[in-house]
C-alpha cells in the first residue's frame, strides 16, 4: 500500500494506487472536471474498496466484485458507442 491516513496501526486507512482521469464532457468552469479511482482498505474490512469520485463530488465505494462488474460494462459501453460513432 502506498499510504496510511492515520498513526495508530490499528485505525490505518491505507491507500494505494491512486489514479484520475479527465472527463472532458462534464466541463466545470471551463475546465474538466476528474474522476478519482482509489483502492482503500479499511480498518475491519475484509477485502480493499475501490473509490470512485469526481472533483469535489460525494466517494462511490464499490466491492471488488461490483468494481469488476462495471469495469466491464464501461468496456463494453465503449466498444458500442465507438461502432455506432460515424466516421468522420
Amino acid at each position: 500500500m502506498d499510504a496510511h491516513i492515520d498513526e495508530h496501526p490499528g485505525e490505518r486507512i491505507h491507500n494505494a494506487w491512486i489514479q484520475a482521469v479527465d472527463l472532458h464532457a462534464i466541463p466545470l468552469a471551463g475546465l474538466p472536471q476528474r474522476l478519482w479511482l482509489d483502492l482503500v482498505l479499511s480498518p475491519g474490512d475484509d477485502e480493499p474498496r475501490i473509490h470512485l469520485q469526481t472533483d469535489h463530488r460525494t466517494i462511490i465505494e464499490m466491492t471488488i466484485a461490483e468494481a469488476r462488474s462495471a469495469g466491464m460494462h464501461l468496456i463494453g459501453l465503449a466498444a458500442l458507442a465507438v461502432m455506432e460513432t460515424p466516421p468522420t
